[in-house]
């Protein structure tokens, strides 16, 4: 009974949020126009032709990895502090239990994380010349890294939401948190441009999984004491 009422307060939060976003179109207006203003600097100043061939792998996978992330940093705080700009979040605290707010949250941001690969990332390919060998490899790279991008986006906008200078804070803080994902989604997806086979992924794939699984976990036992203060 008690996991079926907390799943339902997860999905009301994710209709509230959804239906929010929808309104006003902010954060995904930000991430939107964020990632596609830097790929196109981007596309513009290296372009298909200008990297050497042996660097185009590993340099094509960090630069959409960087977009990917400053993108995000750009919206997914959003979920947290403007329910403190509105002075909404006293009233979210009564109506939903904690774990309840931090899922619903989560799955906004995994939505708008999702929804911004599903663009950005075939515009990426096709604007700098990016051959991908392994396309199953890289959607499973691409879904397992905005997994854990977005779990610890999430928790992080919860830390700073009442801190002045919060839009400021998020990308410090998040920084160091996200660096061992960054590096593990670089090497899934310079597998994924160059081999077409699974097993080369999985490296990769293991260490996203093993980085979202503990911080998952760490967001659950902290996030009701975060919440609450």
């Amino acid at each position: 009974m008690r996991r079926s009422s907390l799943l339902a307060e997860s999905l009301a939060i994710v209709c509230k949020e959804l239906a929010s976003e929808l309104r006003q179109r902010v954060a995904l207006s930000a991430i939107g126009l964020f990632a596609i203003t830097t790929l196109i600097a981007v596309a513009y100043q290296i372009g298909p032709y200008s990297l050497a061939e042996n660097d185009r792998p590993f340099l094509l996978s960090a630069l959409l990895w960087i977009i990917l992330f400053f993108a995000s940093m750009a919206g997914l705080a959003r979920v947290f502090v403007k329910e403190e700009d509105a002075h909404t979040a006293k009233t979210l605290r009564l109506a939903a239990r904690p774990h309840a707010v931090l899922l619903g949250k989560l799955v906004f941001n995994l939505l708008l994380l999702l929804a911004l690969e599903v663009v950005v990332v075939p515009l990426y390919c096709g604007l700098m010349g990016l051959r991908i060998e392994g396309v199953l490899g890289l959607v499973l790279v691409m879904l397992a890294g905005g997994a854990t991008l977005s779990i610890s986006a999430t928790f992080v906008a919860a830390l700073i939401a009442r801190a002045s200078g919060s839009n400021t804070l998020f990308p410090i803080l998040a920084l160091p948190l996200l660096l061992p994902l960054l590096v593990a989604a670089i090497a899934g997806t310079r597998a994924a441009v160059g081999s077409p086979e699974l097993g080369a992924v999985l490296p990769a794939l293991r260490a996203i999984s093993s980085l979202g699984g503990v911080t998952m976990v760490t967001a659950l036992l902290l996030f009701p004491v975060v919440w609450r203060d």
